[in-house]
C-alpha cells in the first residue's frame, strides 16, 4: 500500500486502487504510449502478453496502460539502449514491478546495467537479476514530467465525455495525478466521492491530501467519513490516529490507533504514546507485538 511519512516522521498511508481496473477514458492507449516513449507499439504489445505489464482490455480487446506500466516500458527502452538481453530484461522488469506497488515512492528505484547485465536500487538495497557495473544510472521519476500532460488530458476527456465514469474510475485517476500532478488529485478524488458518497478509499486518500496541506479538520472529517462507512478500514483508522497526534489530542489518537491493530505501526505509535503519558507496561507490550509483526520469524 502507499506509504507517505509527514513532516513529523509518521507513516500516513493511501488506499491503493490494485484491485479496481482502469477503463478507455482512463488507461493511456498504446499509441499515446508509443509516441510518448518512441517504442514501437509492437514491442509495448510485446510486453503486454508477456504478463509483465498488467495493463486493463477494452471490451474491443485494445490495452489501456497505467503510469506504472510506462514506467515499465521506459525502463525497457533504457535497457534495450544498453544491450541488455530480452530475457534479463523480462527479469529486471519483473523485479521492478514487484517493487512499485504502494510499498515504495517512485524515487526510490533505480535501474543500473553495463555490458548487457542489470541490476535493481531499491531502498539503499541493490538486486542484482543477473550482475555488472554500473555503466547508466536514471531514475523513473523523471518520467512524471512527461507523464503530467496525459493525464491531465484524460481528466479532461473524462469531464467531457458522453461516457459515463464510475467513481472507481475517477478513484484511478486521483492515484496517478498524485504521482504526475499532485494539485489535480484532490478534484479527483471529490469527484469519486460525489459519484459515490460509501467510497472509503477516496476518503481515506483525499483526508491524507488534507492532512499534508494543514487542514486538519477537513481531513478528520474524511478520514472520520471512511472508518463510518467501512469500520474495518485500517488505513482510516491509523491515519486518523497520526492527525489526531498532529492536533495534540492524544487520548483519542490511542483509542483509533487501537482500530487499526492489524498494522505494525500502529503498536509502534502505540508504545510511544502510552510511554508519553506514562503508562509503561502497555508501551512495552505495543512495542513486543510491534516487533513481533516485523519480523514473524
Amino acid at each position: 500500500m502507499p506509504v507517505d511519512r509527514t513532516d513529523s516522521g509518521k507513516i500516513v498511508y493511501a488506499a491503493d486502487a490494485l484491485s479496481l481496473h482502469l477503463i478507455i477514458m482512463k488507461g493511456y492507449t498504446t499509441r499515446a504510449v508509443s509516441e510518448l516513449l518512441g517504442l514501437p507499439q509492437t514491442t509495448i504489445r510485446g510486453y503486454a502478453r508477456s504478463g509483465v505489464l498488467s495493463p486493463a482490455r477494452s471490451p474491443g480487446g485494445r490495452y489501456h496502460f497505467s503510469f506504472q506500466d510506462i514506467i515499465i516500458l521506459r525502463t525497457a527502452k533504457e535497457l534495450q539502449q544498453a544491450s541488455v538481453a530480452a530475457g534479463k530484461i523480462s527479469q529486471a522488469l519483473a523485479q521492478l514491478r514487484h517493487d512499485l506497488p504502494g510499498r515504495r515512492s517512485l524515487t526510490s528505484i533505480r535501474i543500473s546495467g553495463q555490458g548487457g547485465e542489470v541490476v535493481i536500487h531499491a531502498d539503499n538495497k541493490v538486486y542484482n537479476p543477473t550482475s555488472g557495473q554500473i555503466h547508466f544510472d536514471f531514475s523513473v521519476a523523471e518520467l512524471a514530467g512527461s507523464v503530467a500532460p496525459l493525464a491531465k488530458k484524460a481528466v479532461k476527456d473524462a469531464e467531457y465525455s458522453t461516457d459515463h465514469l464510475t467513481s472507481d474510475d475517477w478513484f484511478d485517476l486521483g492515484i496517478d495525478l498524485e504521482v504526475v500532478s499532485p494539485e489535480d488529485a484532490p478534484a479527483a478524488y471529490l469527484r469519486a466521492i460525489e459519484l459515490d458518497p460509501s467510497h472509503s478509499d477516496a476518503h481515506v486518500n483525499l483526508g491524507r491530501l488534507f492532512q499534508e496541506a494543514g487542514e486538519f479538520t477537513l481531513a478528520e472529517d474524511h478520514y472520520t467519513q471512511a472508518m463510518e462507512i467501512e469500520p474495518e478500514n485500517v488505513l482510516a483508522a491509523f491515519n486518523l490516529g497520526t492527525l489526531l497526534e498532529d492536533m495534540g489530542r492524544i487520548h483519542e489518537a490511542i483509542e483509533v490507533y487501537g482500530k487499526a491493530s492489524t498494522l505494525a505501526d500502529a503498536h509502534y505509535n502505540l508504545s510511544r504514546l502510552y510511554e508519553l503519558v506514562g503508562r509503561h507496561a502497555e508501551a512495552l507490550q505495543h512495542l513486543k507485538t510491534y516487533r513481533a509483526l516485523m519480523d514473524p520469524k
